[in-house]
């Protein structure tokens, strides 16, 4: 049983500094699926550090409950960061059709921020469709994608097969493909 685990077995027991450990240990995986997560230019949503303090707090709330390993730490971890980065987006959205603020002439920032956001946005409505047909398909995709993790962690960190996880990631990049393209 690796170092991890066992932290997860302490924290779940009550013991909050192995929960502490445990996010300490895994920090840099965090930040690794953070810049991952956020665009390159990071101007409509969080950057990596801010967007893994919110992921923290969101994870946190429920510490070591029903966490049983690390790939499936980061599992939860990589779609935290996608809801999180969803909400950023959303309010993004609302407030340049109109919330409350003052109009201003757009320069070429804001111009990128507006479509990152939306582009955020229509990746995460494509998403949440998808977790609609099948979970399985909308989990694997945070994982991969958001997550950064490989076929074989994902697969341990959903409770699958490889050869499972191979199949419903063909799956789901094929519908996100028609589901994207549909909605250009």
């Amino acid at each position: 049983m690796g170092e991890i685990t066992q932290l997860l077995e302490r924290a779940r027991a009550g013991e909050s500094a192995a929960w502490e450990q445990v996010v300490g240990l895994l920090y840099n995986d965090l930040m690794r699926i953070a810049r991952r997560a956020t665009p390159a230019r990071g101007v409509a949503t969080l950057n990596a550090t801010a967007l893994v303090n919110e992921c923290y707090l969101r994870v946190a709330r429920g510490q070591a409950e029903g966490i049983s390993s690390s790939s499936h730490f980061l599992a939860l971890a990589s779609r935290a960061m996608r809801q999180i980065l969803a909400n950023y987006a959303r309010d993004r959205v609302a407030a340049k059709r109109g919330g409350g603020a003052l109009r201003v002439t757009l320069d070429d920032m804001q111009i990128a921020a507006n479509q990152e956001a939306d582009d955020v946005l229509q990746l995460d409505d494509a998403l949440s469709r998808l977790a609609k047909e099948d979970a399985r398909l909308s989990q694997v995709v945070d994982c991969r994608v958001f997550g950064g993790l490989s076929e074989t962690e994902t697969a341990e960190a959903l409770g699958m097969s490889l050869r499972t996880v191979q199949r419903l990631w063909q799956q789901a990049r094929d519908r996100l493909k028609d589901t994207l393209q549909a909605s250009e």
